[in-house]
């Protein structure tokens, strides 16, 4: 895992839901831009997440392997549901939806980034 490119997915990400927050605060659904704001923090997070793996079957040491591994994987599957949410209910729902994924994936992220930097012992 590249701790830069995983503190850029989080910045993104929280970006991302303040963006969305605000335009379910404004009862609007989301925008174009918006979706594809979403589309770029998932292909970082996708990026990220590959980088992290390969480095992982290379050897990387990890205090826990297994948990790192099923948060990377769940972390991929956030931002897509958010985003058929918004795409299904083009209410200011929609954007409340995305905007709680986009806050998932921040924390789940964050949680990353502790477990690639746990000292192995």
């Amino acid at each position: 895992m590249i701790p830069a490119l995983g503190y850029t997915v989080l910045a993104l990400s929280l970006l991302l839901a303040l963006w969305t927050g605000i335009q379910a605060g404004r009862r609007r659904p989301t925008s174009e831009a918006q979706m594809i704001g979403a589309i770029v923090v998932e292909v970082v997070l996708l990026a990220q997440i590959v980088i992290a793996l390969v480095r992982l079957v290379g050897g990387a040491p990890q205090a826990e392997p297994v948990t790192f591994v099923a948060y990377s994987l769940g972390v991929l599957l956030a931002l897509p549901l958010g985003f058929y949410l918004a795409r299904e209910e083009r209410t200011r729902w929609g954007s409340l939806c995305l905007c709680f994924t986009a806050v998932v994936v921040a924390v789940m992220v964050l949680r990353l980034l502790q477990l690639w930097q746990a000292p192995v012992g």
